[in-house]
């Protein structure tokens, strides 16, 4: 008994050792674990090393709880499946800017990370330099069409997808249904109702115009909607040439007749953001607002789901006569840079599996509060299908252009706020604006 007793001690010590150092357990590969932090996804001995640079908020270090569990399960059920491979993300300054200025050094010297999120506004800067990944997304049964319009054509070069758009906003009118029955479609309408609306003593609209990015992404879409270009197709500043210098002047005089009229307040020159607008809105005397998709979780948290829902409704921003119905979108896509067809399969796949496919963006996009930058999301999720502000979004979502992502664009954007203010506050009429901008350009 002594005996069968030591030999069945010795054999669980010697079982016991060969799992700890090389047998299979769940988690492990070899003597390693699975680990899911913001050092590293995967096993520490993994063969196959793939570095990835996340945008801080979005990924394992998102100050939104919700947005960091969801990235920790997704991340570890990939490693899980994936268990020859690791995947060490780079850290990213929050600082937009910077963060993607050194990104896109790294590029054109051939030291970028394997694959990496880069700003939509800044993709067309790195395309020469991406990979395709039309055969991994065929793999995964992902349509190309099923993205809205606007984020098919940001991130092709050369006939192929060589990015992942995976998030985007978009800008819209509010309007507060008691008050307007029938949203204005056009800016004639806006005026009549506007004075309507004043006479009862209601702030009739109000939208952003201090100086700051929010600004020209609210107001570009009425000059774009007449036909206008900042840019040609080589980068180089258009605005204040031929058609596109009557349409700019149209856009100036037309906030400058907000003003003179009173349907809009002087003092939008003091919204730098949309969120500048929220004390007033929630105070009850606003009938609409232009802002972004972002807003309505903003307000909802404010007012309670029940009096945002009961109190706005959502439309297109109305246009001049004649005009193309337009919007302005944004967002964040991930690209790849490796050369190595292998790790460009793996980080596509990553990519996809955590941001893209239905299931991820269904859920990242209803924790995160943004929106799916894929229409057939809004169609098959019933998160999205069945709220009418997500599906009101989605309508303007097809309409949507972004920013033009050339060297020039920030400065022509910065002295479109500055002729902006200028108009509003009676400080330059709109040819003088516009020729003090274009002067500026030009130094």
């Amino acid at each position: 008994m002594k005996k069968q007793a030591l030999f069945i001690l010795t054999a669980a010590i010697l079982c016991a050792a060969f799992v700890s150092c090389g047998g299979k357990q769940s988690g492990t590969s070899g003597s390693q674990a699975i680990v899911v932090n913001n050092q590293m996804v995967g096993r520490a001995d993994a063969p196959i090393e793939i570095t990835f640079q996340p945008d801080p908020g979005h990924w394992l270090t998102s100050t939104d709880s919700g947005v960091a569990s969801y990235f920790e399960k997704k991340a570890r059920a990939w490693a899980e499946a994936h268990p020859d491979v690791k995947i060490v993300p780079v850290a990213q300054s929050v600082n937009i800017n910077d963060s993607m200025g050194k990104l896109l050094i790294q590029a054109a010297d051939g030291n970028a990370p394997d694959f990496a999120e880069v700003d939509s506004f800044v993709l067309p800067n790195f395309k020469q330099y991406l990979q395709p990944l039309d055969d991994v997304l065929a793999e995964k049964g992902i349509d190309k069409a099923s993205w809205f319009p606007f984020a098919q054509e940001g991130v092709t070069y050369n006939g192929k997808f060589v990015a992942l758009w995976h998030t985007t906003d978009v800008r819209v009118l509010y309007y507060n249904k008691a008050l307007v029955p029938n949203p204005p479609k056009t800016w004639e309408e806006l005026f009549s109702l506007g004075q309507e609306l004043k006479a009862k003593d209601y702030t009739p609209l109000l939208y952003p115009a201090g100086r700051n990015e929010t600004t020209s992404c609210d107001i570009l879409p009425w000059f774009w909607s007449q036909g206008g270009s900042l840019v040609d197709g080589s980068g180089n500043p258009v605005f204040d040439q031929g058609n596109n210098r009557t349409y700019l002047l149209n856009t100036l005089a037309f906030l400058k007749r907000t003003i003179d009229s009173g349907i809009s307040p002087a003092r939008v020159t003091t919204f730098g953001t949309d969120s500048d607008m929220n004390n007033e809105v929630v105070a009850g005397k606003v009938a609409m607002f232009v802002g972004g998709s972002w807003l309505s979780s903003q307000l909802r948290t404010i007012m309670g789901d029940k009096e945002f829902s009961d109190t706005w409704g959502l439309a297109q921003i109305p246009m001049p006569q004649g005009g193309k119905r337009v919007s302005t979108a944004g967002g964040w896509t991930l690209a790849v840079f490796t050369k190595d067809d292998q790790k460009r399969k793996l980080a596509a796949d990553f990519a996809i599996s955590c941001y893209i496919d239905d299931a991820a963006m269904d859920e990242y996009s209803s924790i995160s509060g943004q929106l799916p930058c894929r229409s057939t999301i809004y169609e098959k999720s019933d998160f999205f299908k069945n709220d009418p502000v997500l599906v009101a979004y989605a309508k303007e979502l097809e309409f949507a252009r972004v920013r033009p992502g050339v060297e020039i664009y920030p400065a022509i954007s910065q002295e479109f706020q500055v002729a902006i203010s200028d108009v509003i506050t009676g400080a330059a009429t709109p040819e003088a604006a516009l020729r003090i901008m274009s002067q500026n350009i030009s130094q």
